[in-house]
Formats: C-alpha cells, structure tokens, sequence
C-alpha cells in the first residue's frame, strides 16, 4: 500500500464508526505551553480537560502533523528517528472506552491492513486487569506483556488526568533485532517495533499520589504514520519507504552520487529528506527563519540539511530546487498552492547562509584541529558562540560536526555568553500598566461571566453599573474627579481584541458624566476606562452608555482597509502573507506580516494600487456566522494562535477578502474614501511592517507631500515635473566636483610625503619613517607606505592616523629586510600602547586603537622596538 492509501484507511475506518475526521491543525499550537504541535492530541487538549462545553463531538480521528526536535542529533543515524512526522489517532471524550479502543486497534491493523496476527504484540500497564481481559479475546496470553509505569503509564504532570496505557508492537524477526537470546518487547532493539499507543484516561492524580476515577473517562490513541507504512512496505526502515525516497532519490540524482552504498553519505541523504519534510510544513504554517522561538528551529533545520549537502558535494544552491518533490510526496492540492512562496523562502535563507558557511565551517576546522593536538575534548562556549554570531551557526550545527570527530561542545558556557549578549542589548524600560490588573478584574466574576456587546447594531444604550474599579482596587462608588474602570451588564462599547483599539465615548446619568478615554476586553467581560467629569457613581446606577460615532466610523474604515491590504499583500507577495500582529485605530492602520525580505518600490505601489482600486469598486462588506469548519472551507483565513468556538464571525468582501474577524467595518469600500501607505520596516526576523492611512487623513498626507515637492521645486527653480532630472544633474555636477577635491588631496598628499621622507631616522643603519599623518582614511595611509618603502628602497615605514577615539596603524618592511624585522608582530607590539591589537604578513600589517592620546608614546616606543631586534 502507499503512504497515501494507508493514511486514507486509517481515517474512513474510524469515519465509519461514527468519528469525525478532524483535518490537521497547523504546527503552531493553541497551547502557549508548548512551542509546536508535538503529538496528535495537542489540538483536542481542551476538550480533554472539559474547557468546551457543549463538546461539538465526542468521537474523532486525524492525522496530525506534529515537529520533534529534542533527539534531532539521532535523525539520519537511526531507522525512525524524525524531527517531522505523522500521527495517527483516534479519540474519545466521554464516549467510548478500554473494549471499543482495544476492538478496533486489533481489527483495524489484522483485518483493514491484514498484518499477520502471529508477528504482533501487546504491551499492557502490569495492574491493568480490565485492559489483559480484553486483548486475551484476540491474541495469546503469552504475547501479552506488562510493564511498569514507566512504559505504560501516561500522565500529563505530577497531577491530574492520566491513567495506563497498551502498546500493539511489531516483530520485525530476528535479522532486525540485537541477536541476544533474551531480546523482548521491553528490549531498546528495533526488533519488537512500537506500532500503536492506547492511552486509557481514566483517572484524576491528586497531590498526595491518590488516584480517583474520572468521571468520564477518555481514549487517546496515536501511531507514527512513517512507522505504520514502512512495515506495511516490508522495509526495516522507514527513510526508504514512499514517504522519503521520492525525495533521497532527487538529492541523489542532483549530487550525482548513489544512495545506499555508503553509509556516511546515506547519513547525509536521510538528514535533507527529514528536514526538507519539516521545513515545508513550518514554511506552510507562516513560521519564517528567524533567530527566536520557531523562527529558530526552521533556521536551523534548513542550515543542517545545508550543511549536509556541501558533505555531499554541492557547491550551488540546491536546497529550494527540492521543495516541489518534497511537496508531490504529501499529495496536498492546499500544500501545492503555496509550493513557489515555500521555495521563495528557502532560496533566500539559502543564499544568505551559503555565504557564510565556508568560511564558518574553515574556522570550525581549525578549531577542531587545535582541539585535537591539544588534546582537549571539548569546545569552548566562546568558539561555538563566535561561530553562532559570526556565521550562522547554530548551536546543534557545531555539535553535529563537533561528533563527527569525537568532541563535545560547552553548551552551558554558550548560552552563559547568549544571556550576557541578550542583557547587553536589552534596554531598560518599565512598563506600568494603568489599566486594572487582569487577574483581579477575572476573580471578581464568575468564570462564565460576560459583558453583552450590542455594539455591532446600536451605538448607546441603557445599561446598569456591575463593577467599579479604582487603582486597582474593586470599590462600590467612585467620585467627580476621579480615574475609574466600570463593568456594566450591556454595552455598545468595543472592547479593544483583535488589534481593534477599544471605543471611546460617555457614560451619563442625572447624577453622573463620565468621559471614556479606553474600552478594553478581559476574558468576556468588557472593562470601561473614563475619568469622572461631574457627579458620583455606585454599583447598581443605571445610566446611559454612548460610543464617539465619528471615533467609532474612523476605525471602522481603518479595520476594512486592513483587511483589503492583507488580501493585496497575499496577492502581490504570495500565500506565505500571514497577520502576525496589528494595530487599528482611529487616525491609522499598523499591521505586521510574514515576509522574508524588505518590500520594492514597485512593489509597494503595486499594493497601495490594488487597495484603492478595491475601494473605488465599492464592494459590499458582508459579515455573517458559519461554522468552523464551513467557513475554512469558504477560504476564510484565520489567526493560527487564536482560538476559535465552532461558531465564527466571518468578514467578506466580494470577492477579494473574506477573513475571521470580531471588529467593526464599514458597510462598503466605498465609505473608505481612499488609502495611502505612510511606512514600511522591519519589526523582527522574518516579519515586516507596514503603517497606513485612510480618508481624511491620507488625503492630508498627500496634500503635505505634494507641498513640500514644490518647496523642493522653488528652492531648486524648476517645476515639479522637471525634479528628476534637476536632481540628476546635480548628482552628477557633485560627483565631478569630488573626484577633483579628491585629485586635488592626491596631490597635496604627494607633496607632503616628500616632507614626511626628510624625517626618516637611521637605527642600527636601517632607514626608518615613524610619524602620525593627519586628516587621511585608512586607503591613503597603506598608499603612503606603499610610495614611501619604494623611495627609500630599503627599509621600515609606521604610518598612523586617527578620528575621534580611532587609531588605524600601517607597518611595511622592505623586501631584504624581512628575515630581522616583522611588519606583523612589530605593529602587534606598537598598537598595544594605544589600546589596540592586529597583524599580518612579514612584509606589510595593519593594525586598531582605541587611545589616540598614546600615539607620541607609541611612535618612541617603535624606534626602540626596530633597535632592541636589530641588535638581538
């Protein structure tokens, strides 16, 4: 069977009794605890621990992506070793239990597959009773083995849900195996090969080690898809079955060298496969190469598959030209879509590594050498730092090759270095939050609690006060005057989500005024931020809440015109365009994305173009509900770290853009006016940044710029049309006017070396020049030397200049004398005195300072260097 055929299987054989086949969530989980999605449960976690209720489904079955990078030093060196991969699971929240989970793993794998029952066997945890009574139904009782809790016994900490677990296992026959006589399922071996985990949920820990019943008990079962295919495809490993050999047979066809013959360069083979396979899905999931976070890991996945294919030959970019074999081995039409952008992104980072990966990897060499005849065993965290900051290396990359020749790396002194460089660089601020602090606003209500918003279809409305707030503090009355945050049972007010800042407006009643400056969202409670204008008021008032419409309308373009340059940017950049963060106020738009690389001119405008020509269209602005699942399947695009309920809001506008959102808009693009683009940066490794304006203000902004464009005009007397060329000429009349002050120096430069010539001193009957020269860079310093060891013919020039608190240093040696006297340690010795170092050849060297104020001393102290060696 392929790959493709076995996936499919597994999920209509679950589909068919009543699952719901869940499509696998992105590598980015919905749990800030973790940093990918490491296993087949990660999405369904909340429905584990009861946080969804209603539950949409009790039954479900996927094939989950999940990324592991915690044994990436085994990948390639083992037979299933991953850092991407496959799981299969079914699962059961309250519905099913130990009899169905245990039925349907044995005659899914016996009957759906046809495994030979002879050749399985069944782990179980050693007091599991109820588990051994039902697997003794389909398989001998001595193929039933029990282990500890070690082995099978799952929990997901010290405390809470957890409970026994039975592993099915494969017997791959003795050839596979360690050979020893008491081999068995519990031996490492990949003999007895660990088909399929059944974990049996059914208990609660408490602190004192107790175990207590759940009261619905769950199954969470997970099999490695590349495990399940390479027995099904008969291969004792799984990088050679259809899942990687489409793409080691690519590699091997590019690198002209054959897989299989060599174990070293198998290695090799096995880790670009592996790597190639994550990198895609990480690309897919918006994650983009970076030096934190996920950013990381993708960072060092591509550098290590770059690093293996120059061990296999290539001296050329080849790491992109394999993402669409990559891409045609999972058969995803979505995945395929995205194929250019995936190979965009790889190109780039390629290209920027390979241009530091020689050099890192000579310097690399060099220490290992020095290791080796030293006979130290480990790497300083200094040199694995210096090859991190220097060239790119990241850390597993050093170690990798550091094994390669029995060494070891001194990781803790590495990350002590990484800290005192983060200390350094992080500046020192303090954040003071003035609104009330999250924890006591949620410990104030009931954990259902909600604020009802009215504010999509009214802008004021009758409401009662539920909670007063004021520094910090809950109180029942607050007082004219006063700063305070209120509660109230309804509201029109927007409380700032989404990146939508939070409305402004008043809150009003025959006792009280109060004027909101800020709207913000905790949980679902909707918290009011005002000062007190005149009056009092308590808990329990009822009062008048109305929003700023004009505040309120302005945003609401600003949101629109987001979502129009979001859909302009996936069209002009590519898919890989994903929202990372955004800000939408009244006076202007800010939204972050994923992009490699800064935006053209072209490019630019291209998107501000596409933008305004969506405005004028004046589309519709649908919005509307749709479940999850439908409005995914509409193309909505969503957050991938937001959470969504089943239900979703949906914002559509004709055919361009249909997102998830929860803010505001206006009812046509029209209403927008029009759009202009104020700045676009960079933020952070892969992720830009573009600020906009619209109506009103964009129009302000043009008028502003075309004014100063006729300042310029009027200064420079020519019209507006004509600046370009104006500003041409006189590029071009500039440059002249350097390249003669340059000739001009040249010559006054010549001139005053003759008189630096007439100070030449005689020591020990060598010709020596020693002097500091002014107001001369570092190139016409070495011209000087150059000109001055060719007039005297025979003898020793020290040249310095210096700006500021900057030394630079030039020593040459003529020819004859090079055998007594180096330029090299000679200019070590001399830059010393100014708080500088260098080097170089015999001949000629260079050399730093950093205290113009010792160049007299250092200039004596040369004359009486060149004497002290040359009467050695």
């Amino acid at each position: 069977m392929k790959s493709k055929d076995i996936r499919e299987s597994f999920l209509n054989y679950f589909a068919q009794r009543d699952h719901v086949i869940k499509d696998s969530a992105s590598l980015i989980p919905n749990d800030h605890n973790l940093l990918f999605t490491i296993a087949g449960m990660v999405p369904f976690k909340p429905l584990f621990l009861g946080k969804i209720d209603p539950l949409p489904f009790t039954k479900a079955v996927s094939s989950q992506r999940c990324i592991r990078t915690n044994d990436i030093e085994n990948v390639g060196y083992t037979a299933r070793h991953h850092t991407f991969f496959e799981m299969l699971g079914n699962f059961s929240f309250g519905d099913y239990f130990k009899e169905e989970a245990i039925l349907w793993g044995w005659e899914f794998l016996t009957k759906e597959l046809s495994l030979p029952k002879e050749k399985l066997w069944v782990s179980i945890y050693l007091d599991d009773e109820e588990a051994f009574s039902i697997w003794k139904k389909f398989i001998s009782e001595d193929r039933i083995v029990r282990l500890g809790e070690e082995d099978n016994f799952w929990k997901m900490g010290d405390t809470g849900p957890c409970g026994p677990c039975s592993e099915i296992l494969f017997d791959q026959g003795k050839d596979v195996g360690c050979g020893k006589s008491n081999c068995s399922v519990a031996c490492d071996c990949d003999r007895f090969l660990e088909l399929w985990n059944l974990v049996f949920t059914q208990y609660d820990r408490l602190h004192d080690g107790t175990l207590v019943p759940l009261p619905k008990k769950n199954i969470d079962t997970g099999m490695g898809l590349e495990r399940l295919v390479a027995v099904m495809q008969g291969k004792s490993n799984n990088f050679e079955t259809d899942l990687f050999m489409p793409i080691i047979n690519d590699v091997s066809e590019s690198a002209k060298m054959p897989y299989g013959k060599e174990e070293k360069r198998d290695i090799s083979f096995k880790i670009i496969a592996d790597h190639l396979r994550a990198i895609v899905f990480l690309i897919y999931d918006s994650i983009l190469p970076s030096n934190e976070g996920r950013g990381y890991v993708l960072r060092s996945l591509m550098r290590r598959a770059i690093r293996q294919g120059k061990a296999l030959g290539f001296s050329e970019l080849f790491l992109y030209k394999l993402i669409p074999i990559t891409i045609k081995t999972f058969s995803m039409p979505q995945l395929d879509k995205e194929r250019e952008d995936i190979s965009k992104v790889v190109k780039i980072e390629e290209d920027k590594f390979s241009k530091t990966l020689d050099m890192g990897l000579k310097i690399l060499d060099e220490i290992i050498i020095n290791c080796k005849n030293k006979d130290i065993k480990i790497i300083s965290g200094k040199d694995v730092f210096k090859l991190y900051d220097t060239y790119g290396f990241p850390i597993d990359l050093t170690s990798d090759i550091a094994k390669e020749h029995n060494l070891k790396i001194d990781e803790e002194g590495f990350r002590s270095l990484m800290e005192e460089q983060k200390r350094r660089a992080k500046s020192a601020r303090i954040v003071e939050d003035d609104l009330v602090v999250t924890n006591i606003v949620s410990s104030s209500f009931a954990h259902n609690a909600v604020s009802e918003f009215v504010g999509y279809e009214k802008s004021e409305v009758a409401a009662k006060v539920l909670k007063l707030f004021k520094n910090k503090k809950e109180v029942s009355r607050a007082f004219e005057g006063e700063e305070a945050e209120l509660v109230l049972d309804v509201t029109p007010f927007y409380g700032e989500s989404g990146g939508q800042a939070g409305d402004r407006g008043f809150i009003s009643s025959k006792n009280v005024k109060i004027q909101i400056e800020d709207t913000q969202k905790i949980n679902k409670i909707i918290i009011h931020k005002g000062k007190i204008i005149e009056g009092q008021i308590a808990i329990g008032d009822k009062i008048w809440a109305k929003i700023n419409q004009a505040n309120r309308s302005q945003i609401a373009k600003n949101h629109t015109a987001t979502h129009l340059l979001q859909a302009a940017l996936r069209q002009v950049l590519g898919k890989h365009v994903k929202q990372s963060g955004s800000l939408v106020e009244n006076i202007r738009l800010r939204f972050d994305f994923t992009h490699n690389s800064p935006l053209t001119s072209q490019e630019l405008e291209r998107v501000e173009r596409i933008v305004n020509e969506t405005i004028w269209r004046n589309f519709n602005v649908e919005i509307f509900e749709k479940n999850i699942k439908e409005a995914k399947e509409m193309g909505a695009i969503a957050l991938f770290e937001e959470e969504y309920s089943e239900r979703v809001r949906i914002v559509k506008i004709g055919d361009f853009s249909i997102e998830f959102c929860g803010g505001t808009h206006v009812k046509n693009t029209g209403n927008i006016g029009i759009f202009k683009l104020d700045s676009e940066s960079g933020v952070a490794a892969g992720i830009r940044r573009i600020e906009a304006l619209s109506e009103a203000k964009a129009y302000e902004t043009t008028k502003l710029q075309e004014q100063y464009l006729l300042d310029v005009a009027e200064i420079l007397k020519s019209k507006p049309e004509d600046l370009i060329s104006r500003v041409d000429d006189l590029i071009s009349r500039n440059k002249e006017l350097n390249k003669e002050i340059s000739s001009l120096k040249h010559r006054v430069f010549l001139s005053d070396l003759d008189y630096v010539l007439q100070k030449k001193r005689v020591i020990s009957g060598v010709s020596v020049v020693s002097t500091q020269m002014k107001e001369v860079d570092i190139d016409f310093l070495r011209q000087a030397a150059d000109i001055l060891i060719q007039k005297l013919s025979s003898g020793i020039v020290i040249l310095v200049t210096s700006e500021e608190d900057k030394v630079n240093w030039v020593c040459k040696v003529s020819k004859d004398l090079v055998e007594k006297i180096h330029a090299g340690k000679l200019i070590g010795k001399i830059a010393k005195i100014t708080h500088g170092s260098g080097g170089g050849r015999a001949d000629m060297a260079c050399a730093g300072g950093k205290d113009p104020a010792k160049i007299p001393q250092a200039l004596k102290e040369s004359e009486n260097f060149i004497f002290e060696v040359l009467n050695k």
